[in-house]
């Protein structure tokens, strides 16, 4: 009897580190897998997707391959479309605080020509790079969150915001729920990504997820930013099974922007709601997708 305890004792560990093995083996194809996507995305696209997948890259741990990619490349791409972005990389990337700053003064110059046709990208990277404007910089930011129209003011009240202006974040939580859609939908992508505790601003943007239709195109963020804020726990479920729903059919900036918040929600039962993604027509999806998993596993491991 002792022999046969023995026996099965041996054979559920044997099954158990079997099982572990398999899944550490699925785990390490569909990292693999992810990253050659965002891979041959870097290599061939010459759109601001091909910053999403570096960006993607650079949380996967891969921020110095990058940064070594991008410098190279950077006197090419000084007349792309994505140079914003470009400087972005290598603004996140620096190896200390002065080549960063030597990046976002390039960001910041372009702010500062009214002629410059990515200067809504320009301030909006500042944002995204936390970057606190001063002097003439901080001057044009309050000049354009002045100037209409609304939905144009957004990405400067994020800049005044990260500033310390007292009335931006007040303004942004106005906006939220705007009659323009697309003011509501970059108000609440600039909230989520200011990632405020503000009681007041919260309550406002559970209001204004809770009534957007599902066919607005500021649906999936003001659901993205409530779920990352968790502007209301009593509909945090609500929230995230429609976040989901964006996720499966929505359009690829929809499904771009849910995965920046699910990613933190995600675990690995809900890995096989992404790794169809990765073969998505859409670059952005595919990003999208591949940046998730990248994350999940991270967390797994």
């Amino acid at each position: 009897m002792r022999f046969w305890r023995l026996c099965l004792g041996v054979g559920m560990l044997w099954a158990t580190m079997t099982g572990v093995a398999s899944e550490r083996d699925a785990d390490v194809v569909l990292a693999t897998r992810a990253r050659a996507v965002l891979k041959q995305i870097l290599a061939i696209d010459q759109t601001w997707v091909r910053v999403h997948a570096a960006e993607a890259l650079i949380a996967a741990g891969e921020g110095e391959a990058m940064h070594a990619l991008f410098l190279r490349e950077w006197p090419a791409n000084e007349a792309t479309v994505y140079r914003i972005g470009v400087w972005r990389v290598l603004a996140n990337t620096a190896c200390d605080e002065d080549d960063r700053a030597g990046w976002i003064a390039r960001v910041e110059r372009v702010f500062l020509d009214p002629t410059a046709p990515d200067r809504p990208q320009a301030v909006e990277t500042l944002g995204k790079l936390r970057h606190r404007v001063k002097g003439k910089v901080l001057e044009a930011v309050r000049a354009k969150a002045a100037a209409g129209p609304e939905a144009d003011a957004i990405m400067p009240l994020w800049a005044l915001q990260l500033a310390g202006d007292p009335g931006a974040l007040a303004r942004l939580a106005v906006a939220l729920a705007a009659t323009d859609p697309t003011t509501r939908q970059r108000a609440a992508y600039a909230v989520r990504w200011l990632h405020t505790s503000d009681a007041a601003l919260r309550r406002t943007l559970a209001r204004a997820a809770s009534v957007e239709l599902a066919d607005s195109p500021a649906y999936a963020y003001l659901l993205s930013a409530a779920l990352s804020l968790d502007a209301d726990p009593t509909q945090m479920d609500s929230w995230r099974a429609k976040l989901e729903q964006v996720l499966a059919t929505g359009s690829p900036a929809a499904r771009f922007e849910a995965c920046q918040t699910l990613m933190n929600r995600f675990n690995a039962v809900d890995l096989p709601k992404l790794a169809p993604l990765l073969n998505a027509t859409e670059p952005d999806t595919r990003v999208a997708a591949a940046w998730t998993i990248l994350h999940v596993l991270a967390q797994r491991h």
